[in-house]
């Protein structure tokens, strides 16, 4: 298990603030410079930009300086021998500058993690060390150039609004036209940023929710497949039989025949 040992987010600090340890720190220490600084990495200094990270090992030497006031999000945590499975499993280095190419992420979930640290609520440590890893996780994708994309907030609402009309009404003959209309985006526009956020297509995404109700109705329902299938939206008999057997690898009779 990772145990976070001490922690703080958006933690400020004054103009000409130096911090060194020459024989670095008795465990990990993780850094999202939220302000840009001047850090000193195996001999060399150089000036860093903002929301650079670095995850530094047991003993390793720590050194930043600030020219003016600047904010950073940090946390010292003792690791086992599965941190370092982890790390090369998300392909992420130790010791080493990293510059994620999204970062908005980061302190919300260091912020969640000194809430938990403080507290005394059960299973805090359990989530202490979900949050560290979820955290690396998600670094190590936007390190890696995945989900570059950003989507603010208010995007991700009306997205979440919209998707939640679609589930509540399968029957209805939905369109990625009509999808982007409703959020207030072009239909390419519309396809990328769904696609950043649920990691799946629009339409895809609606499909896999049909047939989830499909499964549903053939299992708890006595309902012939015609009838369900008319249900969720489709016209098409053979089109439904189609697609169910595309997501589930079997007809809906045998689907049904088999689970009970």
């Amino acid at each position: 298990m990772l145990t976070v040992t001490g922690i703080r987010h958006a933690w400020p600090v004054k103009a000409g603030f130096c911090l060194s340890r020459p024989a670095g720190y008795y465990n990990y220490s993780f850094v999202h410079f939220i302000s840009g600084v001047e850090i000193t990495l195996n001999g060399e200094t150089t000036d860093i930009p903002e929301h650079t990270c670095i995850l530094y090992r047991p003993g390793t030497p720590q050194h930043f300086y600030c020219r003016t006031a600047m904010t950073h999000d940090w946390f010292h945590f003792s690791g086992d021998s599965e941190l370092d499975n982890m790390l090369n499993r998300l392909n992420l280095q130790a010791d080493t500058l990293l510059y994620p190419r999204r970062s908005d992420f980061l302190t919300g979930i260091v912020q969640e993690m000194e809430i938990e640290f403080f507290g005394s609520k059960p299973g805090r440590e359990d989530l202490l060390d979900a949050k560290i890893r979820e955290l690396f996780c998600r670094l190590s994708r936007t390190v890696s150039g995945e989900n570059e994309m950003y989507v603010d907030p208010a995007t991700v609402e009306r997205l979440r609004a919209l998707r939640s009309d679609m589930f509540l009404t399968l029957s209805h003959p939905w369109t990625v036209a009509e999808m982007a209309s409703r959020v207030g985006f072009s239909e390419s526009r519309f396809y990328s940023v769904y696609r950043t956020v649920y990691e799946n297509s629009p339409m895809d995404d609606l499909i896999r929710a049909r047939i989830d109700a499909a499964k549903n109705a053939l299992l708890f329902t006595s309902d012939p497949v015609s009838v369900i299938a008319e249900s969720l939206g489709y016209n098409n008999l053979t089109h439904f039989i189609r697609q169910f057997k595309g997501f589930t690898g079997t007809s809906p009779v045998k689907y049904r025949r088999s689970a009970r």
